[in-house]
């Protein structure tokens, strides 16, 4: 994490990995690189390259508790313009102030076809 690294910045830098879908779908592209900042007050924005292989921008705003957060939003780059989002997510471990993330994406019926979990590590 960057909070901390400079007295004069605040907030988390991360970046989105890859993800895994449950079950496998051979459409959905599992490469999902991005960026994202979650202010010290929870106001989360990112960009990253979706399973369908779009563009997607987010924004929202994060919950965090010890190492569990929740981020509520919306998202483009699917069939709606601007779709809902309600991810979990929780900190695994740290490692010379690298911490690794996981979310969790469920399925929702006739918008995501299978449960989604997200790797990403924060700085």
């Amino acid at each position: 994490m960057l909070a901390g690294a400079s007295s004069t910045f605040a907030g988390t830098v991360g970046l989105h990995l890859a993800s895994i879908h449950i079950p496998a779908r051979s459409a959905y592209n599992n490469a999902n690189p991005g960026v994202y900042y979650r202010g010290d007050a929870g106001w989360t924005a990112g960009v990253y390259h979706n399973s369908l292989s779009r563009t997607s921008v987010y924004a929202g705003y994060t919950l965090q508790y010890g190492r569990f957060g929740l981020t509520a939003g919306g998202a483009t780059g699917y069939q709606q313009t601007v779709q809902a989002l309600l991810v979990p997510s929780v900190s695994l471990f740290t490692v010379n102030g690298v911490t690794t993330r996981v979310a969790y994406v469920p399925r929702v019926e006739k918008r995501i076809a299978s449960h989604v979990l997200h790797l990403m590590v924060e700085f």
